[in-house]
C-alpha cells in the first residue's frame, strides 16, 4: 500500500509539473501577442470613419452640389483612404442661407457653404470685396483676389470656424422681364437683390430694390413681385431664372457675389492634423483647378443656352451710359469706407488692398 501511494504521488506531481510549464508558455506567448499598447489604440481610432454633414442652399441637380459639393468631397474621401466621408444636406434641408455660418458655429453642420451677403455686416472686411463700383472681369479674378485679400487681411469675422475656400461668382448682370436699355428704363423698377451694397447701388440707379435669397427671386420673378434679378448669367439655369428672363442688361460693374465653405473650429480641432493637411492640400488644388472657373464657365453656357433656346435680348450699355451709372454708385465705395471706420477698422486701406488685388488678378484672368 506504501509503495502504491508513493508511485502514485510522483505521477500526480509530474502532470502538475508539466501543466504549469504548459499554461506559463501559452499564456505567456498570448499575452505577448494581444498586448494593446496606447500606439495600437491611437491607430485603430485614426482608421475609424469621420462623418461629416455639409449645408447648403443650391438644389441637389445644381451644378454647385454636382459639380463642386460632390467632387470635392469624394476627392477628401479617397485621400484620406476612406476616413473621412461628407454627406451633403442641398436645398437648405439642414440649415437655410441665412443661418449656415452660424449653425456650422454651433455644430448643426460640420460644413457650411452660403453667400457673405447673406448677413449684411456680419461680414465688413468681406462685404468690401463685393462693393459695387469696383468691377471683376470674371469669377477666377474674384475668387483669387478675396483669397490672397483673406490671407493678408485676416478678418477677424471668419476666425470662430475654419475657412476652407472663398470663391466669386463673376459679374452680375439685370435680368428683365422688360428691356432696360438706359437709365429712364429702370426707374421705379422692381429688382431683386440678395442684399449688401449692391441695393443701394440699385436704389441710387433710380430703382427699387428688393433684398431675398437668391432661392426666392424666381418665385418672385415668375409673380410679378419683382420685374428682374441683378445676378450672374448662371442663375439663369442654376435657379431657372431663365424661364422668367425676356433681357439681360449687361452690368459688370455693380455686382460681385462671393461664396464660402466654412467648418466647424472644433470639430476641425478634433482632427489630426495629418488629415488637416491632407484637407486642406486637396481642397487647394481643387480650388485652383475646379472652383475659381466653374462660375465663368456656367454663366456663358447658361447665356447660350438661353440665346438658342428663347427669344432673349441682350442689351450693353453705351460708353455715356455706363460712365453715367459708375458715377451714379460711387457713393456707395463711401459708404462702404465710412462703416468699416464706424467699426474700427482702416477702411481707406481695406478699400484700397481690394481695388489693388482686383487689378492685379483682372490682368491675370483677362
Amino acid at each position: 500500500m506504501i509503495r502504491k501511494f508513493y508511485i502514485s504521488s510522483k505521477i500526480f506531481s509530474y502532470i502538475i509539473f508539466t501543466l504549469l510549464i504548459t499554461t506559463l508558455f501559452v499564456c505567456g506567448g498570448c499575452s505577448s501577442e494581444q498586448a494593446t499598447t496606447p500606439e495600437d489604440i491611437e491607430n485603430e481610432q485614426a482608421k475609424e470613419v469621420i462623418e461629416l454633414k455639409l449645408a447648403h442652399f443650391w438644389s441637389s441637380t445644381h451644378f454647385i452640389e454636382t459639380q463642386l459639393v460632390q467632387e470635392w468631397s469624394k476627392a477628401i474621401q479617397e485621400a484620406t483612404n476612406g476616413q473621412i466621408k461628407i454627406t451633403s444636406y442641398p436645398s437648405q434641408t439642414l440649415l437655410t442661407s441665412t443661418e449656415t455660418y452660424d449653425g456650422v458655429i454651433q455644430g448643426i453642420a460640420d460644413i457650411g457653404m452660403s453667400c457673405y451677403a447673406y448677413n449684411r455686416g456680419r461680414f465688413p472686411i468681406m462685404e468690401a470685396f463685393m462693393t459695387p463700383g469696383i468691377n471683376f472681369n470674371n469669377s477666377k479674378a474674384a475668387s483669387m483676389a478675396a483669397t490672397e485679400g483673406i490671407t493678408q487681411l485676416d478678418p477677424k469675422e471668419l476666425q470662430d470656424t475654419k475657412q476652407l475656400m472663398t470663391w466669386g461668382a463673376g459679374p452680375g448682370h439685370l435680368l428683365m422681364k422688360n428691356p432696360i436699355k438706359n437709365k429712364a428704363d429702370l426707374q421705379g423698377v422692381e429688382i431683386g437683390v440678395t442684399g449688401g451694397e449692391r441695393a443701394e447701388a440699385i436704389k441710387l440707379l433710380g430703382a427699387t430694390p428688393v433684398v431675398m435669397a437668391m432661392s426666392e427671386c424666381y418665385d418672385a420673378q415668375s409673380k410679378g413681385v419683382i420685374k428682374g434679378t441683378l445676378s450672374t448669367l448662371s442663375t439663369m439655369k442654376g435657379f431657372r431664372l431663365g424661364e422668367v428672363t425676356n433681357s439681360v442688361t449687361l452690368t459688370p460693374f455693380i455686382y460681385n457675389q462671393l461664396f464660402y465653405m466654412v467648418m466647424n473650429k472644433e470639430k476641425w480641432d478634433s482632427l489630426s492634423p495629418e488629415i488637416q493637411d491632407i484637407i486642406m492640400d486637396v481642397t487647394e488644388k481643387f480650388h485652383k483647378e475646379k472652383v475659381i472657373g466653374l462660375l465663368d464657365i456656367d454663366n456663358e453656357e447658361s447665356l447660350k443656352y438661353y440665346q438658342d433656346t428663347k427669344q432673349l435680348d441682350v442689351y450693353e450699355l453705351s460708353k455715356d451710359e455706363t460712365k453715367e451709372w459708375i458715377e451714379l454708385i460711387k457713393p456707395v465705395i463711401n459708404n462702404q469706407i465710412n462703416m468699416l471706420n464706424e467699426k474700427g477698422f482702416p477702411g481707406e486701406q481695406i478699400i484700397k488692398t481690394v481695388q489693388e488685388l482686383a487689378e492685379k488678378y483682372n490682368e491675370e484672368y483677362k
